[in-house]
């Protein structure tokens, strides 16, 4: 009998490249790969602000916080696997992508993630409690490269516009319009700009890598080989020189003549052509990027210099508005500000007011609602009373003489403080009977010799503001009561008061006349002499009760 040998082939297994070393993004190739898709098949580098090359992609791999760049690419992918999808923002991308994924890992396709024990695919974000960002930068990277594969194989668009560049056309047995021509090479989707190609090999068989127009420049040696190795040996335009020094120097020598060049020695001088062709290149996009960062850091301080910045940076061009709500103003009545200077509100208040014919207020439209604000923005002038010339100003307010212009007569005074003005004449005098009524004898209010000063007048309200004067009717007999002598000597006898004095009429034409409470005047010889009689012959019940 025969002993049984094992099979070596049934034990043997797949093809398995061994576990990277890096320590940094940038050595390895998945980084190269992810953003070779991202330049070819997205506009990510020309929507996302601060993505302008294989540097910012890597620095967003390595933060372990949300940003706009990672969220961006991630988004992108998710689109691109499954459209419609609406929630893409950074505190909802993570599960997100956890769902597209785990779409994918029932299924029996391998993924990155596939596990020979378990003959299924383990879903990476059960072991990321905190979500994507949070994860190891080594973690993310694979997610990426999972997520670009899937993209590449059963993304929609992804998948169109592949076929096209290739000339690939499905369903050939079906008529259609016209079939789409593939992309012309200059096109960014033709076959040439499409594919990731090393840009050259060196003598030494190693290959040099771009993947944009920025310095970054990767190098490896044969990528069929489990062996391979990647790496990254230009990151800035520095380095960039340094390389192309470094292949220009180890260049072959011209050869003999008759004598042909290697197929390793004119790869070499190709790959020497080419760096030598970018340096132009590279600095245009240097100075591309330059502006936009110099771009996002000028609004960056203008942000920040802004919540510093005073609310009112200089003073206002129209007055202030002080107006209450149940009085509002239209925005055409505004005007520009100019300087007024502070006023007395009581005297404000009083040219608005006015009074009929009892004393009563009457309420104006908009009068006493409005307060205009006496604030001043500056010193006031040497001359205080420059501005008012030619118009009429309270003297209880300091008005000098020479302000005070002829004009229409003063306003019927309210108060006894009020009666006394900077034009007038007048003087308060008080009647022996106590009342406090003041006649005035001078102006186009004064009484008439002819006629006599009444206090109250039955069917008329009492006014503390207004007396009435009566002129008797000429040829009628003169009363019992008024035997007192006439309130002239140059009105006759016979025209005293009369005791039954007719219903008056209020119009100015009319035989009863209205007076202001005001004061006679100082200036007249005879002004108390007259007032006393005037009170002696009038019919005032409060006069009466004092004579008897």
């Amino acid at each position: 009998m025969k002993p049984i040998v094992p099979d070596p082939a049934a034990d043997k297994k797949g093809h398995i490249c061994p576990p990277s070393n890096a320590k940094h993004p940038s050595d390895r190739w998945e980084s190269l790969f992810v953003y070779g898709f991202i330049c070819r098949f997205t506009q990510l580098r020309a929507k996302v602000e601060g993505f302008y090359s294989p540097m910012d992609f890597e620095d967003a791999l390595l933060s372990p916080e949300p940003n706009l760049i990672m969220t961006q690419i991630l988004a992108r992918f998710v689109l691109n696997l499954r459209p419609g999808t609406r929630n893409l923002s950074s505190d909802v991308i993570s599960s997100t992508v956890a769902g597209v994924l785990q779409e994918y890992f029932k299924t029996t396709e391998r993924t990155v993630f596939w596990d020979d024990a378990l003959r299924a695919n383990v879903d990476p974000f059960q072991d990321m409690p905190n979500g994507f960002f949070a994860a190891d930068w080594d973690l993310k990277l694979k997610i990426l490269r999972q997520l670009v594969e899937l993209q590449l194989c059963h993304s929609h668009e992804i998948k169109s516009i592949i076929d096209r560049a290739w000339g690939v056309i499905h369903n050939k047995h079906k008529k259609t319009e016209t079939p789409s021509l593939p992309p012309p090479p200059g096109d960014p989707l033709s076959q040439e700009r499409l594919q990731l190609v090393p840009l050259g090999q060196d003598k030494e068989r190693k290959r040099y890598w771009v993947v944009d127009d920025s310095p970054r420049v990767y190098m490896s040696t044969n990528p069929w080989k489990i062996t391979a190795t990647f790496q990254t040996i230009a990151s800035t335009r520095d380095e960039y020189m340094a390389i192309l020094e470094k292949v220009k120097e180890t260049a072959p020598s011209e050869p003999k003549a008759g004598e042909k060049r290697s197929k390793l020695e004119t790869a070499h001088l190709a790959l020497l052509k080419a760096l030598q062709d970018r340096v132009e290149i590279i600095d245009n996009e240097l100075a591309r990027i330059q502006r936009a960062q110099k771009k996002i850091q000028q609004r960056n301080m203008l942000a920040a210099t802004a919540e510093l910045r005073e609310t009112r940076t200089r003073s206002r061009a129209t007055r202030p508005d002080y107006s209450y709500m149940n009085n509002p103003e239209s925005d055409n009545d505004a005007d520009e500000y100019t300087y007024q200077p502070q006023e007395e509100e009581d005297d404000e208040y009083e040219d608005q007011a006015e009074f009929d014919d009892f004393g009563e207020p009457i309420s104006r439209r908009g009068a006493g609602r409005t307060r205009r604000s006496t604030r001043t923005n500056g010193s006031r002038g040497k001359d205080e009373w420059s501005e008012w010339r030619g118009e009429r100003r309270s003297t209880r307010l300091g008005a000098p003489a020479d302000v005070q212009v002829d004009g229409p007569p003063p306003k019927r005074a309210r108060t006894d403080d009020s009666a006394v003005s900077g034009t007038s004449g007048d003087a308060p005098e008080t009647n022996g009977s106590g009342s406090n009524k003041k006649i005035k004898i001078n102006g186009a209010a004064a009484v008439k010799p002819t006629e006599t000063a009444v206090e109250a007048i039955a069917g008329k309200k009492k006014s503390k503001f207004w007396f009435y004067a009566v002129e008797p009717v000429p040829g009628a007999s003169a009363p019992a009561a008024s035997a007192h002598p006439p309130a002239s000597d140059s009105a006759p006898q016979s025209e005293g008061s009369r005791a039954d004095i007719e219903p008056m009429s209020d119009e100015p034409n009319g035989n009863g006349r209205r007076y202001p409470s005001t004061t006679p005047s100082v200036s007249g010889s005879n002004a108390e002499e007259l007032y006393e009689k005037s009170i002696r012959g009038s019919l005032s019940p409060t006069s009466s009760m004092d004579e008897s």
